[in-house]
């Protein structure tokens, strides 16, 4: 197991959760899949591997991960579903507004926003996330739209 993995699992711990094989399963497939899945995907894909998974149980453990702040959800309003991701490492998403896929952007520095918005409003910052709208190239594409 990685070194990012245990850390995420120590931060399970330390909140007082039980690392149960489910949950580590989960967290796993959030941290090796960028491709923003619902709980049902994340159940459909899971279920192959450990017949004894239930929705339910993918449900509660994604509910777990966001209030450690270990995952965050991204509700599209393209197909009216709850997307999640690993946010171990802080970065942007960008959305398409005309297919609704769901990017990262990484090769940005997010590091001093939470300072930047602490001095600004003075909240005590517990989370951000950022996100972009526009067309995906591949809709530019069929859209006839140049950059």
């Amino acid at each position: 197991m990685s070194e990012e993995f245990e850390n995420a699992l120590q931060s399970m711990r330390d909140a007082g959760y039980k690392l149960t094989p489910q949950r580590k399963e989960i967290l796993a497939y959030l941290m090796t899949h960028e491709t923003h899945p619902t709980a049902e995907m994340i159940y459909q894909d899971l279920k192959n591997q450990d017949k004894s998974i239930s929705l339910a149980t993918v449900y509660n453990t994604l509910e777990l991960l966001l209030k450690t702040q270990l995952v965050l959800a991204i509700d599209s309003d393209m197909d009216g579903k709850r997307h999640y991701d690993y946010f171990g490492h802080p970065h942007y998403h960008a959305i398409c507004t005309n297919c609704g896929r769901i990017v990262d952007g990484r090769n940005f520095d997010l590091s001093q926003l939470p300072n930047i918005a602490v001095n600004e409003t003075g909240f005590l910052i517990k989370g951000y996330e950022v996100t972009v709208e526009g067309l995906c190239p591949i809709c530019q594409e069929k859209l006839g739209i140049n950059n």
